[in-house]
């Protein structure tokens, strides 16, 4: 087929964070999708074209896989780049005056990460091994396993001095209170409803499954897709990811 046309179309299916290859012998999206990896996989000058397509737009390949597909990521000036030009954003400046509130929006999702992979190990078979089942991730338990790490480096650490928005993330997280395990409604301005609020935006851009619709608030459960990994990958070497994943790593003993 035209190699344009491929590309054009395999670029359209890795913009998809939602969809994933079939069998390749079927039909349907899937099944042109499974083709389209193999072509850039064994396809020398289509593995060039596309690369150079994805070059043109500020995107590159972060990883190809015939089960998870093409991850692409994008440059800090690519009109797809996400999250930093996203002007919805959970933590955007414009939705949210208070710096506690954007701050500790930001730190959900490293905190996430973490919780997903609290080894290095664990990490590496994550972005390996296609067939490796994601945990699920509750509203409450990981407010509170971001509450904890936050409450253990303000035990560590001197009080923080200077303006707001030098304060480090695990500070603004601790100036907003968490909701009460009995309510049955998540209160406003409480980390909480943070939690609630990203994860939830993470669930409309397709980045999560909701492994609970029929539940609501703070029982929320979700199961974050691979991808999303590949596509935070930058923030897997943040000190801060590093000194959460080594809470998450002693919180399981």
């Amino acid at each position: 087929m035209n190699a344009h046309v491929d590309a054009g179309r395999l670029l359209t299916l890795a913009l998809d964070v939602s969809a994933s290859p079939g069998n390749a012998s079927g039909s349907g999206d899937a099944a042109d999708y499974a083709r389209l990896v193999d072509r850039y996989l064994a396809d020398a000058s289509f593995r060039l074209a596309f690369d150079g397509l994805l070059e043109g737009v500020g995107l590159s390949v972060a990883n190809a896989d015939p089960a998870v597909g093409v991850v692409v990521r994008a440059a800090e000036n690519s009109p797809w780049a996400w999250p930093r030009r996203s002007t919805d954003l959970p933590w955007n400046r414009t939705a949210f005056t208070s710096a506690s509130e954007r701050a500790s929006r930001a730190l959900v999702i490293v905190a996430l990460l973490a919780y997903m992979a609290p080894s290095a190990a664990d990490l590496d078979d994550l972005l390996s091994d296609p067939t490796t089942v994601l945990t699920t991730v509750a509203v409450r338990d990981l407010e509170q396993f971001v509450r904890d790490f936050c409450e253990q480096r303000e035990a560590e650490s001197e009080d923080p001095s200077g303006e707001p928005d030098d304060h480090p993330l695990w500070w603004h997280w601790l100036q907003l209170p968490p909701d009460a395990p009995t309510a049955k409604r998540i209160a406003r301005n409480t980390t909480t409803k943070v939690v609630y609020d990203v994860l939830s935006f993470l669930h409309e851009q397709g980045w999560l499954i909701d492994t609970t619709p029929s539940k609501g608030g703070a029982d929320k459960r979700y199961r974050p897709r691979r991808r999303l990994l590949h596509h935070y990958r930058d923030l897997l070497l943040d000190p801060m990811f590093v000194a959460l994943r080594r809470h998450a790593a002693r919180r399981e003993g």
